[in-house]
């Protein structure tokens, strides 16, 4: 009797370790989601805390060595691999339309310097004379 509540126990956890699994997913899925509204906001003070939060759900998932074929169907069937194509390449169009930004802003800062140069040099003159 004593093997068949060990079985059951042994069951009991499989199954709750699968409900674990697909709830972290399903968290992790939630949780992406909102990475991809705060990046199209451009929100990102907010990226740190929530990036964290991922982090610590894939932490959980990896110290209980769930079966890849398990990961992998929970995975497909909530379609966390679209959602982290499309983060990427929200995060990449995103990149690269701050670092043009930046690329502007550095060129107007040299045309500015060159400018107050060009006007000190200007009031020097005008005070020689």
């Amino acid at each position: 009797m004593v093997s068949d509540n060990s079985k059951s126990d042994s069951n009991l956890n499989k199954a709750g370790d699968k409900l674990n699994l697909e709830e972290n997913l399903i968290k992790y899925k939630n949780i992406t989601l909102t990475i991809i509204e705060i990046v199209n906001a451009e929100k990102y003070e907010k990226l740190g805390e929530i990036f964290q939060q991922r982090q610590l759900i894939l932490d959980d998932i990896n110290k209980n060595n769930y079966l890849k074929e398990e990961l992998k169907k929970f995975y497909v069937k909530y379609g966390i691999e679209n959602l982290e194509q499309v983060l990427a390449s929200e995060m990449k169009v995103r990149k690269s339309d701050l670092l043009k930004k930046i690329k502007q802003n550095e060129k107007r800062h040299v045309g500015m310097a060159g400018y107050n140069k060009l006007s000190a040099k200007a009031v020097f003159l005008s005070r020689e004379i």
